[in-house]
């Protein structure tokens, strides 16, 4: 099981992150620099995930302490801090952290963070093929973050706005980022997802449109009817009477 060495000057603060990391993985504690440095050492944890404001050496000299390190340069630093602004995180990720994550991010996405690098940092070790396009990238894997928080929250306002300052960026940033890493545009991107959760809501369940359309974040279920319509071609009632009576006609199909 991997080791996971958490950093921080307030361990009582991260409380729902030890719940959420120690059915996964062995954890250890330090509560300031010099400690973390001696324990690393000692123990060659498998990721060090970490705070800036500690009471000795701060979260920056700390990671070019461990980045100076043979023993140790090879090991995943992620930043796990309240400060996140945008200035903190490039500082960060350009002294060798792979990751930068805000304390108000969501449990399963520093979860889902923490995965990634341990895997891609095994990969590593194996001497394995990259892929092309390596989710190493800190830019690729935060893009597929904020992709996932997208998709979970479907049926609430996002905003360009609120989602960068969730994740500590500028709206510019955001926007930059969906471009470069996903190829579409932050709104085009909820609009298609919104459209796919609908139309997958159609087909698997018998809600009436309106909850289907309050469910992927349209308030008004005509907005949504006149969207799916644009989008398919058909009304939603329309759309769900056709596919019923494919899946109906191929399920006889296949029992003949």
């Amino acid at each position: 099981m991997p080791l996971v060495l958490l950093v921080d000057d307030e361990p009582e603060a991260l409380s729902w992150l030890v719940r959420l990391l120690r059915p996964h993985y062995r954890l250890s504690f330090a509560t300031d620099g010099k400690g973390a440095l001696n324990k690393a050492e000692a123990l060659s944890p498998d990721l060090v995930l970490m705070d800036i404001g500690l009471p000795d050496l701060d979260g920056f000299a700390l990671c070019r302490r461990l980045k100076a390190s043979p023993a140790l340069e090879a090991v995943p630093l992620l930043f796990l801090s309240s400060h996140n602004e945008p200035q903190r995180r490039i500082d960060g990720l350009a002294l060798g952290a792979v990751d930068f994550i805000g304390k108000d991010c969501h449990g399963e996405e520093v979860l889902a963070r923490v995965r990634l690098h341990l895997s891609l940092s095994r990969r590593q070790r194996s001497g394995q093929a990259q892929p092309e396009v390596a989710p190493a990238d800190p830019d690729q894997a935060l893009a597929q973050t904020i992709a996932a928080h997208i998709r979970a929250r479907l049926d609430q306002a996002l905003t360009v706005g609120a989602i960068a300052r969730h994740f500590g960026l500028a709206d510019k940033g955001l926007l930059r980022l969906f471009r470069e890493q996903l190829g579409q545009t932050v709104s085009g991107f909820i609009g298609e997802e919104r459209m796919r959760a609908g139309q997958r809501l159609l087909q698997e369940t018998n809600l009436p449109v309106q909850q289907i359309a309050l469910a992927v974040g349209y308030g008004n279920p005509g907005n949504f009817s006149t969207a799916f319509r644009e989008r398919h071609g058909m009304t939603p009632l329309a759309y769900r009477l056709g596919w019923r009576e494919s899946a109906s006609s191929s399920a006889g199909t296949a029992s003949a």
